[in-house]
């Protein structure tokens, strides 16, 4: 697959999920739903952040980054960062909705994906230096 072919793929997936998100925000009551509203919502809006930001991040990440790496290493940073920043911002999203967002759930929030980074650059790190 070319990067063109990525792309083409990404921004239609991408535009897809907004159009679905918008039909789910305009003809779901909350107030009369049994929850499955609530689970396309929160899927339609996932999928729709992840390629919104994995879109965005990789054009900074092309125009600002000072290392020559492959294209595939860019597409696949950029997409593990956008799904980590779209099931951040999904969880304070449905934590918020349930009335359960506090400071302190917050920082847990944030903690645990600092240590799934973490834990992700000290397995990679392994691996080179084996």
């Amino acid at each position: 697959m070319t990067l063109r072919q990525y792309l083409t793929i990404m921004i239609v997936a991408t535009l897809l999920c907004w159009t679905a998100w918008g039909v789910v925000l305009l003809n779901v009551d909350p107030f009369y739903d049994t929850g499955m509203g609530f689970l396309f919502f929160y899927i339609s809006l996932f999928f729709s952040l992840i390629g919104t930001s994995s879109i965005l991040i990789f054009g900074l990440s092309v125009v600002f980054s000072k290392k020559e790496l492959p294209i595939f290493r860019h597409v696949r940073r950029t997409f593990i960062i956008g799904v980590v920043l779209a099931t951040t911002l999904i969880g304070l999203l449905f934590l918020q909705g349930k009335q359960l967002l506090t400071l302190w759930n917050m920082l847990l929030l944030f903690s645990i994906i600092c240590f799934f980074i973490l834990f992700r650059i000290s397995t990679k790190s392994q691996h080179r230096n084996v």
